[in-house]
């Protein structure tokens, strides 16, 4: 426990200390500013007055002197005063929070009638309770930030809402601050004005000047013109300054408040031991108002970059709702497309709608879209922005076959689409995209995006386009079958869609990158889950890695898979964090997903050269990571998307640095589902034993024994729910 002895003073404060101890009555405040931006004394700032330190040292002289004294603390730090064990029994700590304030602690304090009532500051949660607790008995001793002294305390308590009443019950305050000390390296004496020191001195100290101080021929005073060791400032070291003030006539005939020891006279014995200037004295108020100043400057100055920073913010968020806005977009596209599937039985409905939902997901005026024919030709089956007699003209099907299955640039006019000069058209071609439509792995059409205001799309409206075009693709592709059968056949229809949903979002190539393997495997239930998976390059240096497991079946789990996949995909290119990514997916699916369903969801970033994972798993089972013949279960708390706010939501973020030969497996828990012919469930330690058996094959090679170990267990009992199973090889170097 500090005590006062523990740093410099003078000896005229011990005897008023001693009286303010032995009285044990009244508010104590220790007031001194310590909450602000640090300054120099050079940059003429106001250094950290050390009232923390003062305030627990004043604590421990209490202590010291009433050994039996029962305390409480009241405050949101327990560590703000540091009871010496031996006292700890005497003593209790009432904690202050968000859903209990000061207020209620220190009326809980007040009950319990202690010796001495410690709260760590005063503010205005806490002064008006602090000032009652004195009224109704109690001693109290707080602290209070601020750069006044004496009297001035009790102005600056009446503003944070103490009432006249209340300061009737104020004792003593201990102001506190610190100074820069003369170097003592190249301190000599100074040339003093003898005259203008006695009218000083007959100030501070009247008629009743020590017997010291009666003389002042032979005083000495000092100065410090700077050094190599003080940086040429004078200056080296700090020293505390005390203000010890005894507030007006109370109680019992107590003495008026000139019981005390004003900062000039303590500056003054200072200065009589050579440790500051007399300038410093004689400009005391001046230069603490300059500080104060400079102290205020700073504070503006961050204020004004805090408001700069905010404005930037603002914008970020203008931004961020005008994307949220584009995807509630798309997800009432993705919405209206999957009702479509189910009663759509006009074509020529669909595709114009294909059409409208296209241009408003991403921003386009021109959408045209073409069906590739069995006769080798294609037909534009309908457009939005171009002139309607283009649709049903039937053109070559090179013109619209594409090589990939993913959206590639195009700067060009449509097929089919006479081109004309910018000046005859009245408008210029600027962003576009050809968009191939694909269904069970094969082409059946094409869309082309187009804008003549934007200069590009953006990666995030590509990635949800390419989603969109997939299922728009089995929208065309089904209403192309339609016939009187369907109507009987609707709900199988209905799954095998689905299942195409989710088995066209599923890569077919992974990226290709040095000392990198990836392997899959998926085997869809007979009722269609949501299982996804996916590798991709988010830039050169870094792999993404996801897989995850959609509740429920059917058509809603289809959509609401690939309404997350496409989700994920552009929050990926945002942020490298992937707790940052699931936490927006999240808040995201909250916003614009069902709020009946949820996702369980494992993504990881993969550092290219220093082979880091850095990964967040979002309710998903573990990952298993194969090393040298072992089998680690990587960790990782998180809850699953969709069900809660991403501020309640409990995510954590791992990271594990991968080595040459490591295999890494993400699977869905279908895998653990399977159940044999007699009903027993394939258990996790069974699909941890086949790993290690296979741990030295390359991934495909892992992953088809795998299966193969499955289907033997499973023989031909029925299968109910999706098996989904990830590897990444850590190649050899």
């Amino acid at each position: 426990m500090l005590k006062l002895n523990d740093f410099f003073h003078i000896p005229q404060i011990d005897p008023l200390i001693a009286q303010l101890v032995a009285e044990r009555r009244g508010l104590v405040v220790v007031a001194g500013l310590e909450s602000h931006q640090a300054t120099s004394a050079a940059e003429g700032g106001l250094l950290p007055s050390g009232r923390i330190t003062m305030f627990r040292a004043l604590i421990g002289e209490i202590l010291a002197a009433w050994r039996q004294a029962h305390v409480i603390v009241v405050g949101e730090d327990r560590d703000v005063v540091r009871i010496p064990r031996s006292r700890q029994r005497h003593a209790a700590f009432l904690p202050v929070s968000p859903t209990v304030g000061y207020a209620d602690r220190i009326g809980e304090a007040t009950r319990r009638r202690p010796d001495l009532l410690v709260i760590d500051r005063l503010n205005r949660a806490s002064v008006r309770a602090a000032l009652t607790a004195v009224r109704q008995g109690l001693w109290v001793v707080s602290q209070l930030d601020t750069v006044f002294r004496g009297a001035e305390v009790a102005r600056h308590l009446r503003d944070l809402g103490a009432s006249s009443e209340d300061l009737d019950s104020l004792g003593w305050v201990i102001a506190v601050q610190r100074v820069a000390t003369l170097c003592s390296h190249c301190r000599q004496p100074a040339p003093v004005d003898r005259a203008q020191l006695a009218e000083r001195r007959r100030e501070l100290f009247g008629h009743e000047q020590p017997a010291s101080h009666t003389d002042d021929s032979t005083d000495i005073f000092f100065e410090a013109p700077g050094c190599a060791r003080c940086g040429f400032t004078g200056r080296l070291g700090d020293v505390a300054l005390f203000d010890l003030y005894r507030a007006g006539a109370g109680r019992d005939g107590d003495e008026p408040a000139l019981s005390r020891l004003p900062v000039e006279i303590y500056m003054w014995h200072l200065a009589e031991r050579g440790l500051l200037p007399l300038d410093d004295l004689l400009h005391h108020d001046t230069d603490q108002l300059y500080r104060t100043y400079r102290l205020l400057s700073v504070r503006e100055q961050a204020l004004a970059e805090t408001n700069a920073a905010l404005q930037r913010k603002l914008v970020e968020l203008q931004a961020a709702n005008q994307v949220l806005q584009q995807r509630t977009a798309a997800l009432l596209s993705l919405y209206d497309v999957g009702q479509a599937l189910i009663h759509s039985t006009n074509l020529a409905d669909l595709v114009g709608r294909v059409c409208g939902y296209a241009r408003d997901l991403c921003g386009a005026d021109r959408v045209i879209l073409y069906l590739l024919l069995p006769d080798q030709s294609a037909e534009v089956l309908a457009v939005s922005g171009w002139d309607s007699t283009l649709v049903h003209q039937r053109l070559e099907a090179t013109l619209v076959v594409c090589d990939g299955s993913a959206p590639v640039p195009f700067a060009d006019w449509p097929p089919g689409v006479p081109s004309k000069h910018a000046d005859v058209a009245g408008f210029a071609l600027r962003a576009g995209l050809r968009v191939p439509l694909v269904a069970d792995d094969r082409q059946v059409g094409l869309m082309v995006v187009q804008s003549t205001q934007k200069a590009r799309f953006a990666p995030s409206e590509v990635a949800l386009l390419e989603t969109f075009a997939n299922q728009a693709a089995l929208s065309i592709q089904r209403a192309e079958l339609i016939d009187a059968r369907v109507q009987q056949e609707r709900l199988e229809h209905e799954l095998e869609l689905a299942r195409q949903v989710q088995q066209s979002v599923l890569p077919r190539v992974f990226p290709a990158v040095p000392d990198y393997t990836f392997a899959a495997r998926n085997q869809p239930a007979h009722q269609v889950g949501g299982d996804f998976y996916d590798a991709f390059m988010l830039d050169d240096e870094h792999i993404g890695l996801v897989i995850a497991d959609v509740s429920g079946k059917g058509m809603p789990a289809a959509l609401y898979m690939a309404l997350t996949r496409s989700l994920l995909l552009a929050e990926a290119r945002r942020d490298r964090s992937p707790r940052g990514v699931l936490l927006s997916v999240n808040q995201l699916l909250r916003n614009l997903g069902d709020p009946h369903m949820f996702v369980t969801v494992f993504y990881g970033v993969i550092a290219v050269g220093t082979q880091q994972l850095t990964f967040a798993r979002a309710g998903h089972d573990y990952p298993l990571l194969l090393r040298d013949g072992d089998l680690v279960t990587l960790g990782g708390t998180g809850t699953v998307l969709g069900c809660f706010d991403s501020d309640e939501l409990r995510l954590s973020e791992e990271q594990i640095a991968l080595a040459a030969g490591d295999r890494l497996v993400l699977y869905t828990d279908g895998l653990t589902d399977v159940l044999s012919p007699e009903g027993r469930r394939f258990e996790l330690e069974q699909l941890q034993r086949i790993l290690r058996s296979h741990a030295d094959r390359e991934p495909d090679e892992l992953c088809d024994a795998t299966f193969a170990d499955l289907a033997a267990y499973q023989r031909d009992a029925e299968q109910y729910d999706d098996m989904t199973l990830l590897v990444i090889a850590v190649r050899d170097c």
